[in-house]
């Protein structure tokens, strides 16, 4: 089945394959699918890998996932960042030194996609991973009215998760990440520290983590109205599923700046990548490569457009914002299941 948008260079073949008709839900990406980038019309073609929930992979792929972590906290860092100490550190590090050219801003979600993306490869090339990032859907575990449902989730198991969820702020007693020592502190740059791994359960964002919390998201009409009730304080009054996962684990994952310090920042970021995956999906002609906002926290203000490069650092070649629209393209090709 082929699918034209005449107001542009966008073609999608085969949409089924990638989930896009009717905003189903993909079972099985088994087959190439085939896109067309909007910006330049270069034809791509790829088998997506299958991001999954964290509890609809067996036993053994969640332990290869956090051995392949703990292989990245383990090499050395290739970065050139100040006390970055492993490769793990070279991410976190990254992310603190782009914080403010990467939030409250349009290239918000197209960056961290990215970001998840190269974090993936990592995990692949430099610790034969074999798998995908999963991603952890909150509203399963997000009851306001019970909020035990939250910190007894399996995603805290001590032996098969990511660690306990300490009701006060204090370091991880359990997991697999209980005695890795972060380098860099909470807060903007220069911050080097070296501490183990904290977090602090805040009962107050359950409610901003429930299925109505990401109906009301998922109802934006526009990216600009989506982007903003997404990613939450301080450019909304109140906090939204962004922030709103981040403080709910609390500690480093709190932090604005080092929350890639808990490994868990990779499955909250990759959450709601497949939610703004979702909502590009309900009306692709109009939503696929729909992008918009300021690209700077202060002025000058400038438009983002697909154009638009993002900050990449020593982690790859020159990247602009067409490149990761589409997930099925090429460069990324993973879909969600």
């Amino acid at each position: 089945m082929i699918w034209l948008n005449p107001g542009s260079f966008l073609t999608i073949l085969n949409l089924t394959l990638c989930g896009l008709a009717n905003g189903l839900e993909v079972t099985n990406t088994a087959k190439p699918v085939t896109s067309i980038d909007q910006s330049n019309s270069t034809v791509t073609t790829c088998i997506p890998r299958q991001r999954k929930e964290w509890r609809s992979i067996g036993p053994l792929e969640r332990a290869d996932y956090l051995k392949a972590v703990q292989c990245l906290q383990q090499h050395p860092s290739k970065s050139g960042l100040h006390g970055a100490r492993t490769r793990f550190d070279d991410f976190q590090g990254f992310h603190i030194s782009v914080t403010t050219q990467v939030h409250e801003v349009g290239q918000f979600l197209p960056w961290h996609r990215w970001f998840l993306h190269v974090y993936e490869l990592a995990l692949r090339k430099e610790c034969n991973y074999n798998g995908h990032i999963p991603y952890w859907d909150w509203t399963k575990d997000a009851d306001p009215a019970n909020p035990e449902a939250f910190h007894s989730s399996s995603i805290f198991d001590a032996t098969g998760g990511f660690g306990n969820l300490p009701l006060v702020r204090s370091p991880l007693s359990s997991g697999a990440f209980a005695k890795y020592r972060l380098i860099f502190g909470t807060g903007p740059p220069p911050n080097v520290t070296d501490h183990f791994i904290e977090r602090g359960f805040d009962i107050e964002m359950l409610p901003r983590l429930t299925e109505g919390a990401v109906n009301s998201t998922m109802n934006k009409k526009t990216f600009e109205t989506f982007r903003i009730e997404l990613e939450g304080r301080p450019i909304t009054p109140e906090s939204k599923i962004h922030d709103s996962g981040h403080r709910a684990v609390g500690g480093d994952m709190g932090d604005t700046y080092s929350s890639p310090g808990d490994p868990l920042f990779y499955l909250h970021h990759a959450n709601l990548d497949r939610l703004w995956w979702k909502w590009q999906r309900i009306d692709p002609s109009t939503r696929l490569y729909q992008i918009s906002g300021r690209s700077t926290q202060i002025p000058p203000y400038r438009k983002v457009t697909l154009n638009t490069t993002l900050p990449t650092g020593t982690f790859g070649q020159s990247i602009q914002i067409h490149h990761v629209m589409d997930i099925g393209n090429k460069l990324l090709c993973y879909t969600y299941v």
